[in-house]
């Protein structure tokens, strides 16, 4: 069954990527439409209501990647986008009754100083040096990766201007966060164990690898590239839980004139003589396009929606060696009443913020132990935010919303199921809160946990992995997702991708749809131009 006019664009997945992708494409004037498999869209930056009253973002929970360009291009404000600043960063507390609290401001320095002076005087330069090594990244946030390759030779030259403001230093600082560990890193600047374990948080966020892995000196450096209304490397709520800011892009879209339909998953793309000419949904509906745009998880887009029959066989053996691990166990719980940290000793209030459990980068490389060989860990990192302590009629009256991002449970166990291990699990993440939160036990109404296995049935993240596919040297820039189609295209003809397993890579962050969307657009118009060609030569 053919569904009848060609669309210019067909975007495969109604995630945020999607969604910007369509919102850029439609306001440039083609005709969009959005398929997206579920009920709701947003894919993993959704709000759903796990239990009756309770508004929960089941995945993703914060945002900070998101470029404020990206806001004011599509006028997210405009449809009812609205943020508000986790602060603190984050709030660490330690076995030994003390805690650190890092606010992004001058009171870090204090703060720090009670642990060491030496690392309060060495956090100042540290901060600047993250500064510089972020502003140099986010210059290249917006590029379309060049092909390595002779015929992208002239995209070299211009991505060159992109590193006018480096100099020497500047490249051998960025050879070495991509492959220093954070451990050693963090060794460099800091003496105090319990200074490091707070800063290493970010340097294991969705990441399969430890604290001492080679490589994760960099995952940190990717949560510091982000920053809320001019706050540096902060994270903040959006109102209505992140599945509102999907439901200001999809609003921009629609705007926009894109066309944008749940309940419609995709069962192939639909490829004629090397290119893709629409799609094919489950119920045998035939929606012809131009183009075709994949939200969806590379090694999904290749090897289910497209198929190894139509792909070279070095692209089919490049796709299936993607890396896309996770130890993330996402969980999340109701509770009567906000736990209470005896070990806060700031003005305000602990539930504004991100409170972690990482006492040292020791307690974070044994929890990776335990993964590596297929066991969950027995002192897992555990990290926080209180969503009702930033906006009220999420949750009913009196009650509260916890999300905990936890690690590290692995994808496949060595011993039992994922079955039997989720309320496992979910007692050891309540106890192990219990040791800095006394009486939160007591507190808890109700309990989901989403494994790794959860995490790719519900969203299609395979593997669990939030950030579509591992962020590692070999994994990024033009390699993302694999060697020769970093620039969102693909060995298919007019099929691309847009979603995070493409540059600059994971976090709610829309970069990679607005980027697809100029590549799209660019195609667009040189064929429209072929076409008049060919007419008038006829």
């Amino acid at each position: 069954m053919d569904s009848g006019r060609e669309r210019d664009v067909v975007i495969v997945g109604g995630g945020h990527n999607g969604l910007a992708c369509a919102a850029y494409l439609a306001k440039s004037g083609l005709d969009v439409l959005v398929l997206e498999s579920r009920d709701i869209l947003g894919g993993a930056a959704a709000t759903e209501e796990t239990w009756p009253g309770y508004q929960v973002s089941s995945a993703s929970y914060v945002v900070s990647l998101m470029p404020p360009r990206i806001v004011d291009e599509l006028q997210l404000r405009r449809f009812g986008y609205k943020v508000s600043i986790v602060s603190p960063d984050y709030f660490v507390p330690f076995p030994d009754g003390t805690s650190l609290t890092l606010w992004g401001d001058e009171r870090d320095i204090e703060n720090i100083a009670r642990f060491s002076k030496h690392d309060a005087e060495a956090y100042q330069a540290f901060d600047r040096y993250f500064d510089r090594v972020a502003g140099l990244l986010k210059d290249l946030l917006f590029v379309v990766p060049p092909n390595i390759s002779l015929r992208d030779l002239p995209q070299w030259m211009a991505t060159g201007g992109k590193f006018r403001d480096w100099n020497g230093r500047d490249a051998f600082e960025m050879v070495r966060l991509f492959t220093m560990s954070a451990s050693d890193f963090l060794d460099e600047w800091f003496e105090d164990d319990r200074v490091k374990g707070a800063l290493a948080t970010q340097a294991i966020i969705g990441a399969w690898c430890g604290p001492m892995t080679p490589g994760s000196a960099y995952v940190l450096m990717h949560h510091w590239i982000g920053e809320i209304d001019g706050h540096p490397g902060a994270w903040g709520w959006v109102h209505g839980g992140m599945g509102a800011l999907s439901w200001t892009m999809a609003q921009a879209a629609q705007a926009a004139g894109a066309q944008v339909r749940t309940d419609s998953r995709v069962a192939q793309v639909v490829v004629r003589a090397g290119r893709a000419v629409g799609v094919e949904l489950e119920d045998g509906t035939v929606i012809r396009a131009k183009r075709v745009v994949s939200n969806a998880h590379p090694q999904t887009t290749y090897l289910d929606l497209v198929g190894e029959s139509h792909l070279p066989s070095q692209v089919v053996q490049d796709i299936r060696r993607y890396r896309t691990r996770s130890g993330s166990v996402k969980v999340n719980f109701a509770l009567d009443a906000l736990p209470e940290f005896p070990s806060w000793d700031q003005p305000g209030s602990p539930h504004r913020g991100l409170a972690a459990v990482s006492p040292s980068i020791e307690y974070l490389e044994k929890a990776w132990d335990d993964a590596k060989y297929g066991r969950t860990s027995k002192h897992p990192y555990v990290e926080l935010m209180f969503p009702t302590a930033h906006e009220d009629g999420i949750a009913p009256k009196n009650k509260h919303i916890m999300l905990a991002f936890t690690q590290y449970g692995p994808y496949e166990l060595k011993r039992g199921s994922w079955d039997k291990e989720r309320d496992v699990w979910a007692k050891r993440i309540i106890d192990t809160l219990g040791e800095y939160a006394p009486g939160l036990e007591a507190s808890v109404e109700h309990v989901e946990v989403l494994s790794p296995k959860d995490i790719e049935e519900r969203f299609g993240l395979l593997g669990g992995n939030i950030m579509q596919g591992e962020l590692t040297p070999d994994q990024m820039f033009s390699f993302r997702p694999i060697f020769g189609y970093g620039d969102y295209r693909t060995p298919i003809a007019g099929l691309y991708l847009c979603g995070g397993g493409t540059h600059p890579g994971g976090g709610v962050m829309g970069v990679p749809g607005r980027n697809a969307a100029t590549v799209v657009l660019k195609d667009h118009k040189r064929g429209v131009f072929m076409d008049r060609i060919r007419d008038f030569m006829s």
